[in-house]
C-alpha cells in the first residue's frame, strides 16, 4: 500500500495543516503513543493526523528540516516491532497506518493515524 499523500506535502506542510503533521527526530515510544492517542481522538474533529519519524522540525515554519535525518534499515525494523508492542497497550487497541519512504536519499516513518471509531483510547 502507498502513502495517499506526496510525501514532499506533508515534509513542507502544503496540503495539510501544520498542526495535523509531528517530526519525531527519533524514536521515543512514550510521545509516540501519545501523539497516536491524541490524533485518533480526533476532539477537534481535524482527521487524524501524520507522524514522521526520521525528521526533525524547523521550529519557526513548522516544517521539515532537510535533508532529513533519515532511519537505517535496523532502526526501522526495531521501530516496527516496538510499534506493535505499542499499538497492543493502548486502550482500546489501536494501529496507525505505518509507511516507508525514501526522502532525500534517506528513510523515514511515516504514521498515518486515523480518527479512531472506539474513542477515547489512552495508555493505561
Amino acid at each position: 500500500m502507498a502513502l495517499h499523500i506526496n510525501i514532499e506535502d506533508l515534509l513542507s506542510a502544503r496540503t495539510v495543516e501544520s498542526d495535523r503533521i509531528e517530526f519525531k527526530e527519533g524514536w521515543n515510544p512514550d510521545a509516540i503513543c501519545r501523539s497516536i492517542c491524541a490524533f485518533a481522538n480526533d476532539f477537534e474533529n481535524i482527521g487524524g493526523g501524520y507522524l514522521l519519524i526520521g525528521v526533525s522540525e524547523n521550529i519557526e515554519t513548522k516544517t521539515a528540516n532537510r535533508p532529513v535525518k533519515g532511519l537505517s534499515t535496523k532502526e526501522i525494523g526495531e521501530i516496527q516491532k516496538e510499534l506493535i508492542a505499542l499499538n497492543n497497550s493502548i486502550r482500546p487497541y489501536y494501529a496507525p497506518k505505518l509507511f516507508i519512504e525514501e526522502v532525500d536519499n534517506k528513510q523515514i516513518i511515516v504514521l498515518w493515524v486515523l480518527p479512531g471509531n472506539e474513542r477515547p483510547y489512552e495508555v493505561p
